[in-house]
C-alpha cells in the first residue's frame, strides 16, 4: 500500500526539474497526479522522463492550462473536478531561478516584473483557486515550496529573493487566515537541489530533487496530518 493510495493531488509546476521529482514520488506512492501546464510539449517531455508501467500511467492526468492566469486557473480546477470529482491535495512547485550577474539596480523592469509572474503572484492565483475547494474537505493539504533566498539577501539575486520572500509572507498570512479551515497548509523552504538540470555541478551535500519528493508526499499523506501551518526548511542554504 502507497502512503497516498486513493489521492487525488495535484503538483502545479510539475513539468519543472524539481516537480517532476515530486510527480514521479506522487505516482508511484499510490497517488493519481493531476499535472497542468500551458505546453503541450512539457507534458508529453515529463511522461516520458516518468516512464510509468501502463497501470501507473493510468493515474496520470495531464491538463494543458495556465496557472498564472486566474480564468484559466478555474478553468483547471473546474476540469479537475469533473473528471475525478474530489481534491485531497495540491503542491506548488512554481517559480523560476535566476542566473544573471546583474546588481538589483540594473535589472530591466520588463524582466523584474516577469519574475513577480511566476515567481509569485502564480502562487497567489493558485492559491485562491485550490485553497477554497481543499478547505471543504477534512484530510485535505496545500504545500507551498520556496527558496532559501526567502530568508537572507543574496547580492545579485534580487528578483528570485524579493519575490521568494513575499511568496513566504503570503504562505504565512494563508496560515493565519484559514487556520480554522480542515486544509492543512505548509511552506517548505529548500536550499540548493540536485536536479537534472544541475547534475554536472551539484555538491554532495546537496539535497536531491527526489528527497524533496519523499518529504511533500510525506506532507500530504495522512502520516503528515499533524503538520500544519508551519515553515519548514530542508537542505543546504545558499550562503
Amino acid at each position: 500500500m502507497g502512503r497516498l493510495d486513493g489521492k487525488i493531488c495535484l503538483v502545479a509546476g510539475g513539468t519543472g526539474t524539481v516537480g517532476e521529482a515530486i510527480v514521479k514520488v506522487f505516482v508511484e506512492s499510490g497517488a493519481t497526479v493531476v499535472v497542468p501546464s500551458r505546453s503541450r510539449q512539457k507534458l508529453e517531455a515529463l511522461r516520458d522522463f516518468l516512464g510509468l508501467s501502463p497501470s501507473a500511467a493510468e493515474r496520470l492526468s495531464l491538463l494543458e492550462g495556465r496557472l498564472d492566469d486566474p480564468a484559466d486557473a478555474g478553468r483547471v480546477r473546474d476540469e479537475v473536478l469533473r473528471r475525478h470529482g474530489v481534491l485531497h491535495a495540491v503542491v506548488a512547485s512554481l517559480g523560476g531561478s535566476w542566473d544573471e550577474q546583474l546588481r538589483l539596480v540594473e535589472v530591466p523592469m520588463e524582466t523584474f516584473r516577469s519574475y513577480q509572474d511566476s515567481n509569485l503572484n502564480a502562487h497567489l492565483i493558485t492559491a485562491r483557486t485550490f485553497l477554497p475547494v481543499l478547505a471543504e474537505r477534512r484530510g485535505t493539504s496545500y504545500t507551498l515550496l520556496g527558496g532559501a533566498s526567502a530568508l537572507r539577501p543574496i547580492a545579485r539575486y534580487g528578483p528570485v529573493g524579493i519575490n521568494s520572500a513575499a511568496q513566504l509572507m503570503m504562505a504565512r498570512i494563508l496560515m493565519e487566515e484559514m487556520k480554522d479551515t480542515p486544509v492543512r497548509i505548509n511552506e517548505v523552504i529548500f536550499g540548493f537541489i540536485h536536479t537534472r538540470a544541475r547534475a554536472a555541478y551539484a555538491k554532495p551535500e546537496w539535497v536531491t530533487a527526489r528527497e524533496v519528493g519523499d518529504f511533500v508526499a510525506y506532507l500530504a499523506s495522512d502520516d503528515g496530518r499533524m503538520i500544519s501551518s508551519s515553515v519548514l526548511q530542508f537542505g543546504d542554504r545558499p550562503p
